[in-house]
């Protein structure tokens, strides 16, 4: 069996990599012209690790990487909401989230490859037939397999084209990131933190990435579009968190206007069906989230390690597809919800509000904090 993988994110690499240690044949494409090292930061949660590890990635994943022994939730005065011990998820689950570049997430996965990946591949079309697949592209070349894995994203022309349409759904937030040259106290360092502001979806967060780089965001409630220059985006961040405590105004005061990758946050309204035919969706085409529980990539992960499983267990690519489909849909799902959720209630404005709000994640209770981490971490292949 060949596989054509369309998109060379995150997801796709991960099945690349994965289809290989099952020995299946693939191809994959992207539309960009290049390999850039482009992307600001990310954190892989323990249980993208776990299927790094099956891969034979994790160690090189983990040199690259900086881990957290704890993550706290605060709001902007710096009281604690809530903590998770990183620690206590490695050696409960086997292993915990890390913080790490895109680009150097990038490079693993591109280095871990047997096959090149084939650039300035924009897709235009699809055609399934009974005896194949094959993909059309805008240079005038096209690629023919026996599957076609659509691993393109939120914008998933893969999807819309031939599966079904997405219903998009605007987070009411925007968010600015962005690698600071800095390397932060050690303290700091094995202590990260995500900080609430005063309502209207405010929040911001610094981690370290590697020893000389930091992963800094910001997201804020407003219309989608609204125009900003990164000048005047650095202004406005910088205003934001004036009334932060702690080091989260010097961080921002190392902001320049080429650092900053900004980008209004979308879902999409879940979907039935993640494949047709020959045509099958992983990651962020089959079910995009908000990044509020940091899952989005670590979705797409397993999506790719189960996919190769499925594949591998049956001949027959149906049933292959239905099987992935079945045992990811639910899980998925959650993950969605969970972290539309807390979008919504990061947007809560007003004194009462936000109040009843820190108050509300204060007070979660031990037995519920444990039931997520158990439905995130201690996932059964």
């Amino acid at each position: 069996m060949k596989a054509i993988i369309i998109g060379a994110g995150i997801g796709g690499l991960s099945t690349a990599i994965a289809l290989q240690q099952k020995g299946i044949d693939y191809e994959i494409f992207d539309a960009v012209p290049e390999n850039r090292p482009v992307g600001a930061g990310i954190m892989l949660g323990g249980n993208a690790m776990t299927v790094y590890e099956r891969l034979g990635i994790g160690e090189a994943i983990r040199k690259q990487s900086i881990f957290p022994e704890n993550i706290f939730i605060r709001n902007y005065k710096g009281k604690t909401l809530q903590q998770v011990s990183n620690v206590y998820i490695r050696q409960r689950y086997g292993q915990g989230a890390h913080m790490i570049h895109r680009a150097a997430l990038h490079h693993e996965l591109i280095l871990a490859t047997k096959q090149p990946v084939q650039w300035g591949k924009k897709l235009i079309s699809i055609e399934d037939t009974a005896d194949s697949v094959t993909a059309y592209f805008e240079d005038g070349t096209s690629a023919t397999g026996d599957i076609l894995i659509g691993a393109d994203g939120i914008r998933s022309l893969v999807r819309e084209q031939y599966i079904t349409h997405a219903n998009y759904r605007y987070s009411g937030q925007s968010c600015w990131r962005a690698i600071i040259p800095m390397t932060l106290s050690r303290e700091e360092q094995i202590n990260g933190a995500e900080v609430w502001g005063n309502g209207n979806g405010l929040r911001s967060s610094y981690m370290q990435v590697n020893q000389q780089q930091v992963y800094f965001w910001f997201t804020k409630k407003m219309p989608a579009n609204t125009p900003f220059s990164d000048e005047a985006a650095i202004t406005f961040i910088q205003k934001e968190l004036a009334v932060f405590t702690g080091n989260m105004r010097t961080v921002a005061a190392a902001l320049k206007p080429e650092m900053l990758i900004r980008g209004d946050l979308y879902d999409f309204e879940p979907i039935d069906t993640w494949y047709k035919g020959r045509v099958v969706l992983l990651g962020d085409a089959a079910h995009a989230t908000t990044p509020n529980l940091g899952q989005g990539a670590s979705q797409a992960i397993e999506d790719a390690l189960m996919l190769s499983n499925c594949i591998a267990q049956t001949k027959n690519y149906t049933d292959a597809f239905r099987s992935y489909q079945e045992q990811r849909i639910a899980r998925v799902r959650k993950v969605v919800g969970i972290s539309w959720k807390l979008a919504q209630i990061t947007n809560w404005k007003g004194a009462i509000a936000t109040t009843i709000r820190d108050m509300m994640v204060r007070m979660v209770p031990n037995s519920i904090t444990q039931q997520q981490m158990e439905f995130l971490y201690n996932v059964k292949w």
